[in-house]
């Protein structure tokens, strides 16, 4: 995808303003190249700042013993129930299960097609307990609708959503009750989901407003432009609770 790497920085930014657990990311210039510089959450610095230590993960494809062929849910891989069930037994379960799912809200919100099972991950902590990781390679598809680029009705989340047959994957025919749906059918509280309905109905258009206000002068304005009004257009489908 062209300028990815401001795509990127954008939508790592907007999670970052809506209190989601994402990397920091800076854009870095090399002549006329740009290259978006991600903080590792895999590694911290040992107690006398001396060495890197890394701290083990695996991503839900490894957690699941499953190839990286597998990673689309359309391909035979892990979807939003079989991530849900594993992080029942996370060290931190609740927290972890409400995340995720805020996450998917978020990624139908911003055009985020990429969300598959390589780009979720688990720390693996002492004792065999785990929990979620921060999250990662969030990227939105709006930029390239239209012209010679896609169209709207083509894109597809990674993982589905429940409908009244099987599942939805279409963003421009997702719709709260899919949420709705999906909560029900993994035994999250609809009661937490209807709260996260509610926090991106007020904190998503502030965030929009001060993530623009604190872009770069040089940042590609149809980026912003194509990601923050195709988000807030969906985000009327949470008002209006269609």
């Amino acid at each position: 995808m062209r300028e990815s790497v401001e795509n990127e920085y954008l939508c790592l930014a907007l999670a970052r303003a809506l209190g989601i657990d994402v990397p920091q990311a800076t854009i870095i210039r090399a002549g006329q190249m740009r290259a978006l510089a991600v903080e590792r959450f895999d590694r911290r610095w040992s107690r006398d700042k001396t060495r890197l230590i890394r701290l083990p993960q695996e991503d839900f494809c490894q957690a699941l013993g499953l190839p990286s062929s597998t990673k689309y849910e359309s391909d035979g891989g892990p979807g939003i129930a079989e991530i849900m069930q594993i992080l029942m037994g996370s060290s931190n379960a609740i927290e972890d299960r409400y995340r995720f799912m805020m996450f998917q809200v978020f990624q139908w919100l911003i055009g985020a097609t990429d969300g598959h099972a390589k780009n979720f991950s688990l720390f693996i902590e002492r004792g065999g307990s785990y929990r979620l990781t921060p999250f990662y390679d969030v990227i939105s598809a709006y930029p390239v609708l239209g012209g010679t680029g896609l169209n709207k009705r083509a894109l597809k989340l990674a993982m589905g959503l429940r409908a009244t047959k099987g599942k939805k994957t279409e963003i421009d025919k997702i719709f709260p009750r899919h949420f709705i749906a999906t909560a029900k059918s993994v035994s999250f509280d609809r009661d937490s989901l209807q709260q996260i309905f509610d926090f991106f109905i007020k904190a998503f258009p502030q965030a929009v407003v001060s993530v623009r206000d604190a872009l770069p002068p040089d940042f590609p304005q149809h980026i912003a432009d194509a990601i923050f009004s195709h988000s807030l257009i969906m985000l009327e489908r949470l008002r209006h609770k269609e």
